[in-house]
């Protein structure tokens, strides 16, 4: 505890810092808005929070394990906390069999948006005022300011309120975004997650097994009555939906975590422009709660998935 206590003490800090300032009103931006451009590579500012994030949770484990103990204390018991806890869940839902292979993808994902989100809620938020200024509204801007504009460099005040740290015309670009709120990053966990399914169920049922679970002809090519074929039909529709639900799963699992994370900093953010951080802070602790429960069903479902794909047509599992 008292290893992490100067990071504490930063984050109260900063939150104190900006507690009583009104932000800027920032453009809203569905993709994450680029810090720096290295070449052909742009630097957002929601894989900047990413790497802060991977960075944080590297130490993080690296001061955790540096002196392992079999009677573990302080960093060394959370940690094995918080992984024994997130496998033992994994295990109740998969099985004990299937809970090794099945733990290590969604836990990662679990730990990672968790962090990111947290990362970018309680750092990105106070500090939405610091970043880099960018052109784009002058018309705005102009039209909403009274008087003579500032002269280039000078920082002003936004009519609506707010203050700004960018010269008339420009907008702030903040350094630090939740990467949950970035619709690429949403879309590349649900790719990876549903990637690692189909993974688990070849592997599991073979390339054929597992087709069949989909293209379901058993109940058309054994019917011996009209009856039978109209249930063999039926039967192989439902097959080609559950086919259709396995791409389905990725659009659900992009937007279900975007769409929250999203709007709840949009919210904030807003709030925050028309009134000081300290009266958004009974918002921001619904928002971290928000934060954990959508980390909580990504991993969740993911298990569920992996466990749904390695079991053959019918659910019935074949002994061994």
């Amino acid at each position: 505890m008292k290893k992490a206590l100067p990071f504490i003490v930063i984050g109260l800090v900063l939150a104190v810092a900006s507690a009583f300032i009104p932000v800027e009103k920032p453009p809203t931006s569905l993709s994450a808005e680029t810090l720096l451009h290295l070449g052909p590579f742009n630097l957002t500012n929601a894989v900047l929070t990413a790497w802060i994030s991977t960075i944080l949770i590297a130490i993080f484990c690296i001061m955790a394990t540096s002196n392992m103990q079999l009677r573990p204390g302080g960093l060394q018991n959370f940690l094995e906390f918080v992984v024994e806890g997130i496998y033992n869940l994994t295990e109740n839902v998969a099985g004990p069999r299937d809970a090794v292979k099945f733990f290590a993808i969604p836990a990662t994902i679990f730990i990672f948006v968790l962090v990111s989100n947290f990362f970018g809620l309680l750092v990105g938020i106070p500090l939405v005022n610091l970043g880099v200024c960018e052109g784009g509204h002058a018309e705005e801007v102009a039209a909403e300011v009274e008087g003579e504009p500032p002269a280039e460099g000078e920082v002003h005040e936004e009519a609506a309120g707010g203050f700004s740290t960018c010269a008339i015309g420009q907008h702030i670009v903040p350094f630090f975004r939740a990467p949950a709120a970035d619709l690429n990053f949403t879309l590349s966990l649900a790719l990876i997650t549903q990637i690692a399914a189909q993974f688990f169920g070849i592997s599991a049922l073979g390339v054929g097994g597992y087709l069949s679970k989909f293209f379901i002809t058993e109940g058309i090519t054994k019917a011996k009555s009209a009856g039978e074929f109209a249930m063999g039909v039926i039967e192989f529709l439902v097959g080609l939906i559950e086919l259709l639900s396995e791409f389905v799963k990725v659009v659900a699992y992009t937007f279900r975590l975007f769409g929250n994370i999203f709007a709840g900093e949009v919210m904030l953010v807003v709030i925050m422009f028309l009134v000081p951080l300290v009266v958004v802070m009974p918002l921001i602790g619904f928002e971290i709660f928000v934060n954990f429960i959508q980390a909580f069903v990504f991993f969740i479902l993911s298990v569920a998935f992996y466990t749904i794909a390695v079991k053959p047509h019918g659910g019935h599992e074949e002994s061994h």
